[in-house]
């Protein structure tokens, strides 16, 4: 690892559950001398990528608060989404979730909630079980066979422990299922008496790069019209996406 990967890393030791690190447990764990550790430190708090507290520990900065009001207003999915959302929310009734896949990380990246909306655990830009719930599962249906291969080969227990198969042909022959239906509806798999239903969003090409749900209490879901649903649900992602593609020719020919 360089030593500019190394000094990133340090941002992914922050969590909801690890929001603050002094600099002694940092250099522990990433493995680098004090000295080296400071710098990397100092570094990063001139960029405004972590705040130092009086106590000599740490807290991430003001710059990635900063850094995600650009993606949110930049982000064309969210920009042409968040209205889209909050209609089929209001619709429907329940909160409608945007998430998107980076790499090997599934992430939350808006929600319309109709009324009060849900107290659910995982809100914008906390990471989500790469195998729990309808939208992993819809992004991951639409994944080549090789990927899907290189992360079995990788999280096979993961994939087990949720019942994606005992071995990767049984797993694709599973991914094959949902991409041919289209849609996932989940039953408490993320969320204890919760339900998502969930399609996939395409920007360019045959692989999703994230999807569009409805989430509900699972009590109530299994008395709405679920057919209804998923009709208006594919019908917004349908719209998201295209109006998307629609943008990105426009902006190439006025460019």
């Amino acid at each position: 690892m360089s030593s500019s990967s190394k000094m990133l890393s340090i941002l992914d030791l922050f969590s909801v559950e690890s929001p603050v690190w002094s600099s002694d447990a940092i250099c522990g764990v990433i493995g680098c001398s004090a000295p080296t550790g400071y710098r990397y430190l100092r570094e990063l708090v001139e960029a405004g990528l972590l705040s130092r507290l009086g106590n000599g520990s740490y807290t991430l900065g003001p710059r990635v608060m900063t850094l995600d009001y650009q993606l949110r207003t930049v982000d064309p999915f969210f920009r042409i989404g968040q209205p889209l959302m909050r209609e089929l929310s209001e619709q429907t009734g329940c909160d409608c979730v945007m998430t998107r896949i980076f790499d090997e990380e599934i992430v939350d990246t808006h929600r319309e909630s109709a009324g009060g909306g849900l107290d659910l655990a995982y809100g914008r830009g906390r990471p989500r079980p790469l195998f729990k719930g309808a939208a992993p599962k819809v992004i991951l249906a639409t994944q080549t066979r090789p990927r899907l291969a290189r992360l079995f080969e990788k999280h096979a227990a993961e994939i087990r422990e949720a019942g994606m198969g005992t071995d990767f042909e049984a797993f694709w022959r599973g991914m094959q299922a949902i991409r041919k239906a289209g849609y996932y509806v989940s039953r408490g798999e993320l969320e204890p008496q919760m339900s998502s239903l969930g399609v996939p969003l395409f920007a360019s090409g045959a692989q999703a790069i994230g999807a569009l749900g409805l989430v509900a209490p699972l009590s109530r879901f299994e008395f709405m019209d679920q057919a209804k649903l998923l009709e208006r649900l594919q019908a917004t992602a349908q719209k998201i996406s295209g109006t998307v593609a629609e943008q990105a020719v426009s902006d190439q020919a006025d460019g």
